[in-house]
Parts: structure tokens; C-alpha cells; sequence
């Protein structure tokens, strides 16, 4: 079974959200804080980098330690950690500590994201960070080529290098004026995950007491995904192709269509004879794909297919995936395939949800994007009652959505690239 544990949505006087999941008899702590704050809130898009600068100076100096090095030092003397991150929505502090220093590294935690101090010279640094992280994308082909699909369908608005472009015109003030526009009580949500029961009135006191102003919930833009068709990125010096097929649709699935469409995941590319990665293992033409599905907020969902293939395996890789899929169509899975897949997916979770920090990030996605509590304990029952009917219509809905992508990096021809489409494109005959 997963962690022990019980959930409780708390709204805050100051206008904050968040769960309290008490896990009894654990020894460590899960804390986390969540802003709509990301690349897309800064006010000068040409100083969209702001957002991320001022995630990175977050764990600086601050109203009682005059740099970041003496924040740390006093932060992780016990072993505990602490990261953020920023996407183009959402900005994420988090932290891992032992249960016995709940109230210091909380302490710590509120000083760092309520009463940061911005220094000119740590701008300067973090700007340095900032550039040499997003420069280092340069070598994640699976980001640069998802980059540029994403932008042909209308859902990103830089790439990376643009995105480098606008570090330098970063100033301090950009980075107070996106704190506070963003970092309102309005327009927070918290998670507080431990053994924490007996803390409970003390952690709401204190929460309560953050020096934020009340703000306002911050509204989220709505994407229209535009089809996308061929996306060629030639590099000379890459050996293969980093592959990606996505199809679109312009809607986002509810918590049970997203289950049943990771199940079909599952009995595509889930293991070694999985209909189109073990297939393609078995034949040793492709050492390593995988699919996902990811249902946006704005308003759109991804349904996958990424890897890397050799130039002489890329045709048969490519038939052997329209030819599944055109099965699929026709098809659909078997009852076999779609219990074995699901008897998959329940181990999965009884091992996979056994921490704080894991039992955390089950339900921050949900609770994040939408106020909904997404329950371990439901997830089960939603899984079982994945239906064959469920898996076709779903998978229909995108090969019928008239919206996808064919893209690779590489060394290869843009003509070339188009006949590995066309071959692909045998999945559309029937439409």
C-alpha cells in the first residue's frame, strides 16, 4: 500500500491554499510552496528571464543572513535540501528535512520566498547561472526538438536561445516587481507532508503570518493547438535522429481519461514486449523510446512518441510505429493486454508512493493546476475500471484530430526526413 497517510485542504485568512498530509511515524518532512509566477506573468515579455533570475536569487540573502552562503550553511547543517524550479506557468520552492527541525527549516523556508534581499552582485552571478543552464539545453536533443514542435503548435513562446537573450536586460527591479506581482497569499498554494498532526495549529499560525500582500489568483492564458506537420532540425555532428511524433488535441482529459491513456502507454511502449518498443527491441532497432500524454491547463493535450534511432533503422522504426498504431485504430487492444497493463500499473504504485516527498508530487499536479485533490486511494478503482471503449475512443479522438507532428534532429536531409513521414502517414489512410 502507499505511505500511510490522511489529506486535509486547508484555506488560509490570508486567501493561501494547500494540504496538510500527515504521515504518521515518518521522520522526515516534505515542504512545498507554489506560485503561478513562471516565464509567462513577467509584465516585459522581452524580459521573460526574470521570472527564472529571481527563482535562482530566492535562496540568497534575505532579512537575517547577508548572503547566500550563510543561508545555506545555517539551512542544510542537519542534511536538509532545498530546490525550486520555474516553467513557462509555475514556480516551485520545495524542501526535504528531518521531522525534527519542522519549525527551524520552516522558519528558514518563509525567510527565503517572503523576505528575500536582491543584491546587485547576485544578480549578476545568477545571471551567469541562468545563461550557462539554459545554454547547457543546447545538448538535451529531446528539449531543442520539443521546442520547435511546440512552437509550431502555438504552445511556446521562446526557445532557448531567445530565451538566453533576454537575461541581459534583467534589472533589479524587474526582479522585485515579478516578486511582488506574483508572491501573493491570493495566488499560493502549499504542501506541508510529514508526521506534522501534533504542529498543526503552530504551521497555520505561522502561514498566516507570511509578510505577502493578498493579491490575487493569477488567470492562465488558453491555448489553440495549430497542426504542426514536419519539423526538421538538421546537426551534422549527431550520429542519429532524436525522434518525436505528437498528436494534439485541443481539449484537457479528466483524471480518469489521463489513466486510461497510460495504460495504452504501457502496452505500447512499456516494456520489453510492449507492441511497439519491445517490437522494435526485438527486431534491435531501437534501443531505447517511450510515449507520455500530457494534458495542459491552458486547454490542450500531448499524446507522444519520442526516442532516438539509428539513420539505417529510422524507416523500419518509423512503419513499425504507424503500423501498431493503424492497428490500434482498427483494432484496439485486447481484454489480455488491458489486464496485464493494469496489474502493471497497481504494483507500480505500491512502490512507487512510499515517501514524503513522493506522496507530495502525487498530488501536486492536480492540486497545483486545478484545487482538486487527486486521491491515492481512488487511484486503484481508476485504473480497474479502464474500459476497452475508454482506450479506443481516446486514441481515436487524436488520430482523428487532424493536428500532430513529425519531427527529428539529426543528421539528415529535410527530403529525407519527408518520406520517413510519408511512410508514417500510412496511419492517416483510412481518416
Amino acid at each position: 500500500m502507499p505511505l500511510k497517510h490522511e489529506v486535509e485542504e486547508i484555506t488560509l485568512k490570508n486567501g493561501a491554499k494547500g494540504l496538510f498530509i500527515y504521515t504518521p511515524h515518518t521522520t522526515s518532512l516534505h515542504y512545498a510552496v507554489h506560485f503561478r509566477a513562471g516565464n509567462d506573468f513577467v509584465k516585459d515579455p522581452a524580459k521573460s528571464q526574470a521570472a527564472h533570475i529571481m527563482e535562482h536569487m530566492s535562496f540568497g540573502a534575505n532579512a537575517k543572513f547577508p548572503s547566500g552562503e550563510a543561508f545555506s550553511q545555517e539551512f542544510s547543517k542537519n542534511g536538509a535540501y532545498s530546490n525550486a524550479w520555474t516553467s513557462n506557468i509555475d514556480m516551485l520552492y520545495y524542501i526535504d528535512a528531518a521531522l525534527m527541525e519542522w519549525d527551524r527549516i520552516f522558519d528558514l523556508q518563509t525567510l527565503a520566498i517572503t523576505e528575500p534581499k536582491y543584491l546587485p552582485k547576485v544578480l549578476k552571478a545568477e545571471k551567469g547561472n541562468v545563461y550557462e543552464e539554459l545554454t547547457g539545453y543546447a545538448n538535451d536533443h529531446v528539449r531543442v526538438l520539443w521546442q520547435r514542435i511546440m512552437r509550431k503548435a502555438g504552445l511556446v513562446r521562446w526557445y532557448d536561445p531567445e530565451e538566453i537573450k533576454t537575461i541581459d536586460a534583467v534589472t533589479l527591479s524587474d526582479i522585485k516587481e515579478h516578486h511582488k506581482y506574483t508572491h501573493t497569499t491570493n495566488n499560493m498554494r502549499f504542501f506541508m507532508v510529514g508526521d506534522l498532526k501534533p504542529h498543526r495549529e503552530e504551521l497555520i499560525t505561522k502561514l498566516e503570518k507570511w509578510k505577502l500582500p493578498k493579491g490575487k489568483r493569477l488567470p492562465l492564458m488558453v491555448d489553440t493547438v495549430k497542426d504542426v506537420g514536419l519539423v526538421h532540425v538538421k546537426r551534422k555532428d549527431l550520429p542519429n535522429l532524436t525522434f518525436n511524433i505528437t498528436f494534439f488535441i485541443n481539449r484537457t482529459l479528466n483524471r480518469r481519461e489521463l489513466r486510461a491513456m497510460n495504460v495504452l502507454n504501457h502496452i505500447l511502449t512499456g516494456t520489453f514486449h510492449s507492441r511497439i518498443w519491445g517490437k522494435a527491441r526485438a527486431r534491435g532497432i531501437c534501443y531505447g523510446m517511450n510515449n507520455w500524454i500530457d494534458s495542459s491547463v491552458t486547454g490542450s493535450t500531448e499524446w507522444a512518441f519520442v526516442g532516438q534511432v539509428s539513420l539505417k533503422n529510422a524507416r523500419e522504426l518509423y512503419e513499425l510505429i504507424a503500423s501498431q498504431l493503424k492497428k490500434l485504430k482498427k483494432e484496439n487492444v485486447t481484454q489480455e493486454e488491458l489486464d496485464a497493463a493494469k496489474e502493471y500499473r497497481l504494483g507500480s504504485l505500491q512502490m512507487n508512493v512510499e515517501t514524503v516527498s513522493s506522496l507530495a508530487n502525487w498530488y501536486a499536479d492536480q492540486y497545483y493546476e486545478y484545487d482538486r485533490i487527486d486521491s491515492v486511494e481512488a487511484f486503484p478503482k481508476l485504473i480497474r475500471g479502464t474500459t476497452l471503449e475508454e482506450i479506443k475512443d481516446l486514441a481515436n479522438e487524436f488520430f482523428t484530430s487532424g493536428l500532430h507532428a513529425f519531427g527529428a534532429i539529426g543528421n539528415i536531409e529535410k527530403e529525407d526526413l519527408k518520406a520517413h513521414q510519408d511512410a508514417f502517414a500510412k496511419i492517416f489512410e483510412d481518416r
